[in-house]
């Protein structure tokens, strides 16, 4: 049986309706494929849901995958001292970039959002003693998991890009394989995502050792404001956040 889609054909995107209306099919133990400024995504809020999207894509169990979380999620998780915090809270809240941030956790008290994940789960989410939490920029992601931080049971997103493994990002949903489109019960489809052109996902920065993982859409403008606003943060002898050859204007220093 085919998904769902909203907003239905001839209708405009309505992200309060739309976005309640994915957040109870994930709290329903189902999966979905949601609009990401950086190209289509599938979520999902539980094992089973993980599962599912492992096997549509093609993916190994012992893969991770990441949360779709708030900024609030990331303070209340992750263990930073207030300097990093303030990086944080700059470029994803008050300058809305899309970055997943990497950083370390309490394993020993894990937080309820993490105690309350079952061992499989807890493993994937996590790598040793670091979690990465991507928080999004887009209308719609941000009022979804604006749901979940008003949930008294405090559910997580876990999300991975709409696509075979090692296929690259879907900026549309007609561009989304039918294997994967097969195992999901909601699509939210918002026509062509924003950063399209880079053709690529979302910055992955290691907060604590100021490393960039991933050169994702938008690095360069991370890399600038990270050098303009937070050189006190950044060790140049270390590296860690190099030019992107493809998009860096090559003066900024």
């Amino acid at each position: 049986m085919p998904p769902r889609i909203i907003p239905e054909p001839g209708n405009v995107p309505n992200v309060p309706h739309d976005a309640q209306q994915a957040y109870q099919t994930l709290k329903s133990d189902r999966v979905i494929i949601a609009p990401t400024d950086v190209g289509y995504a599938l979520l999902a809020s539980s094992q089973a849901g993980i599962q599912r999207i492992f096997a549509a894509k093609g993916r190994r169990e012992s893969h991770n995958i990441g949360i779709i979380g708030t900024y609030q999620q990331h303070r209340e998780i992750h263990l930073l001292p207030e300097s990093k915090f303030e990086l944080t809270r700059v470029l994803t809240e008050d300058m809305g970039m899309i970055i997943e941030i990497i950083a370390k956790f309490d394993s020993k008290s894990l937080h309820p959002r993490l105690a309350a994940l079952d061992k499989a789960t807890l493993s994937q989410v996590t790598k040793g003693d670091t979690v990465g939490i991507a928080i999004p920029e887009g209308p719609f992601l941000r009022e979804l998991d604006r749901l979940c931080d008003v949930d008294p049971q405090g559910m997580l997103i876990f999300g991975t890009s709409a696509n075979l493994t090692g296929q690259g990002q879907r900026f549309r949903i007609e561009d989304v394989e039918p294997a994967v489109l097969a195992c999901v019960d909601l699509v939210v489809d918002y026509g062509l995502q924003k950063w399209h052109s880079y053709g690529r996902g979302g910055v992955n920065l290691d907060v604590e050792n100021m490393q960039v993982l991933r050169m994702g859409a938008g690095y360069e403008v991370c890399r600038e404001r990270i050098l303009r606003w937070f050189p006190r943060l950044f060790d140049e002898a270390a590296g860690g956040l190099d030019q992107d050859p493809e998009y860096d204007r090559g003066d900024i220093h």
